[in-house]
């Protein structure tokens, strides 16, 4: 398993997953949540047709309850499309990894278990190489765990350098701040952790300025979007057409 294979900078379209349905949360608080879509499968769908190489999914019921939730509607959605998708929430075991990859998922997003047992961290870089990616979750430059409701104590950048070292090849960073917020990306940050580790940005993305941005930064590897798209604030097309321009030839 040797994970993605997108070759430049990557937009993944989010589908984050809460009983079955597709829904956005502010700043990952379960009570502020919004429903898009009561087909989580056809708007995987749609998000292919509309041009995605990529698809970033979250099992929200499984980041909560700590093991993923929603596995029969992840492996429904990987058969529905041709494109690789990318799963997390809820990983906390080897286990839970290897059924998430059995499932189909192109890559893994280990964020609690990966931050807190460097020892199982160790062993799913083994097994899963780069198919593991590890959420680095910050609140203020400090690393949120477990559903992003508790500190870890452990700064961002510190975690950024320990991931490196023990050969993780991609973290999946979000400013907890601003994640569904509209409220920009966190471009400084982002790029401070990239200069560390090949980094994904999630959180804030509102159009395709913020997209080219992310794009023209060294080691960031790809941006997450979601509530921009779902609002209709700007299209897949005009965030894809932004990183194209933006991405080193």
């Amino acid at each position: 398993m040797t994970g993605i294979e997108v070759p430049g900078f990557t937009v993944f379209p989010a589908i984050d997953l809460r009983g079955g349905r597709c829904v956005r949360l502010k700043q990952g608080d379960f009570d502020r949540s919004r429903e898009y879509d009561a087909d989580p499968v056809e708007r995987a769908r749609e998000w292919e047709r509309q041009g995605a190489r990529v698809l970033h999914v979250v099992d929200l019921d499984g980041a909560k309850e700590g093991r993923p939730a929603q596995l029969t509607l992840v492996r429904e959605m990987v058969r529905a499309v041709g494109v690789p998708v990318q799963v997390g929430g809820g990983v906390r075991a080897l286990e839970d990894l290897r059924a998430l990859l059995e499932a189909g998922a192109a890559r893994v997003v280990m964020g609690t278990a990966a931050v807190g047992d460097r020892d199982l961290r160790l062993r799913a870089v083994e097994e899963a190489g780069g198919a593991l990616v590890v959420a680095v979750d910050a609140r203020d430059g400090v690393v949120s765990t477990h559903g992003w409701q508790r500190s870890s104590g452990v700064g961002m950048l510190e975690l950024a350098e320990e991931l490196a070292d023990d050969g993780v090849a991609t973290v999946l960073y979000t400013d907890v701040a601003r994640d569904g917020m509209d409220t920009g990306a966190a471009l400084e940050e982002t790029a401070r952790v990239a200069r560390r580790i090949p980094t994904i940005a999630s959180g804030g993305v509102r159009g395709a300025e913020d997209v080219a941005a992310l794009a023209g930064i060294d080691g960031v590897v790809g941006a997450v979007v979601g509530t921009a798209l779902y609002e209709r604030q700007v299209t897949l097309k005009e965030l894809l057409r932004a990183a194209g321009e933006a991405s080193p030839r």
